[in-house]
């Protein structure tokens, strides 16, 4: 009897646990679902809550070369889905750098690349900058549809984007800045709480140099080996003054000695050894393998590769100052429930955020149900002896 009736209140122990976890869980939910406008009211707007990085933007860019390729995150830190607008800001240190001189592409997850836009509204000269619009615009100039994004709470975003640079792209420092332009919204409608704003946070945005390509080699360098001798062996046959005649034998490619008999003014002939004649004919066996000045080696080009930690941007970077994008109720049902959907397709494979929940729970009860029925045994030894 005394088993039974401990091993009831070990098992009502344990179930009242998990019911007083269960109702804390049903307050904290009731509690966030009740008053969605206080708690938007009491915390930031949700441009500023939204985490925005850069990851993997390469050191150095080749005006006229290829396109190179980094990441652009968005992390939803708040209690609320955002639904947000994606910019990038492009600015270097003169502030010379314009749209026309740079080319953008993204790609969401699931999709294809798409080509970005100028941003409606002058984004193009704000801030001698250049914001680029990662969606499309409509006839009217204003951002499309599928432009507009939701990132639900405790959610995070992935944008690929490649770049590249005109050949007349000015040259030199710069660096690219994350923008959104975003909404918090109600979790009852889900639409937005108020009208939007800009977040433009410089400090995590990634400096680097737009570089010119190095110059290519004009040809490729051939070693050549030229060997011509050119000195002849032609025996020479000369009249001396007296007019004996003497043969002198020189051979005009060796450094030989050779001997002349030549006459002296008192017609006395004298035979004296001369100094030879420079050999002419010495053949030229110096291999020129040496290329030439113009078939020089080039440095090679940079890498481009990142270094890791994003390259600082040494000058001002400001929130845009244009028009703000419209938020048309429409565009936000359309993208919640793209958002919603991704979201079920990453919880069936393992994850999501009521895992860890559930997992706690049941720990909290197992704990509860063993450290009860330990303190009935030690009573009941008690009891007992």
């Amino acid at each position: 009897m005394s088993i039974r009736r401990t091993l009831a209140l070990a098992g009502a122990a344990a179930l009242a646990s998990s019911m007083v976890l269960a109702g804390a869980q049903g307050a904290m939910a009731v509690g966030a679902t009740d008053a969605p406008s206080a708690a938007a009211s009491a915390e930031k707007t949700a441009a500023q809550l939204l985490g925005l990085s850069l990851q993997g933007v390469p050191d150095t860019f080749i005006a006229g070369g290829d396109a190179r390729e980094f990441s652009y995150k968005i992390d939803n830190s708040s209690k609320h889905d955002d639904v947000f607008y994606p910019f990038l800001k492009f600015k270097n240190k003169a502030g010379s750098l314009k749209a026309k001189d740079f080319k953008v592409e993204y790609q969401l997850p699931g999709e294809g690349w798409q080509t970005g836009a100028v941003a409606p509204g002058g984004g193009d000269g704000d801030d001698s900058a250049a914001l680029i619009l990662l969606g499309q615009v409509d006839g009217d100039g204003n951002p499309s549809d599928d432009a507009l994004l939701v990132v639900n709470h405790g959610k995070n975003l992935t944008i690929k984007v490649r770049v590249s640079f005109t050949g007349d792209a000015p040259l030199g420092k710069a660096g690219v800045v994350p923008v959104v332009f975003a909404a918090a919204l109600d979790d009852d409608s889900h639409l937005p709480t108020d009208n939007g704003g800009f977040s433009c946070e410089g400090i995590r945005g990634a400096g680097f140099t737009i570089k010119k390509a190095a110059p290519t080699p004009t040809g490729k360098p051939t070693p050549t080996t030229t060997t011509s001798p050119t000195g002849t062996h032609t025996p020479t046959h000369t009249p001396t003054p007296t007019g004996s005649p003497t043969t002198s034998h020189t051979p005009t490619a060796t450094a030989t000695p050779s001997t002349t008999a030549t006459a002296t003014p008192t017609g006395t002939p004298t035979t004296q050894p001369t100094t030879p004649a420079p050999t002419t004919g010495s053949p030229s066996a110096s291999p020129s393998a040496s290329p030439s000045a113009s078939a020089s080696t080039a440095a090679p080009a940079p890498s481009g590769s990142s270094t890791g930690a994003p390259e600082p941007i040494d000058f001002p970077v400001s929130v845009p100052k244009i028009t703000p994008p419209k938020i048309v109720p429409a565009a936000v049902t359309k993208a919640k429930a793209a958002a919603d959907n991704a979201d079920k397709a990453l919880a069936t494979t393992g994850g999501g955020d009521d895992t860890t929940a559930i997992a706690a729970a049941g720990g909290a009860v197992l704990v509860a149900g063993i450290g009860t029925l330990v303190v009935l045994r030690r009573r009941k030894s008690a009891q007992q002896g």
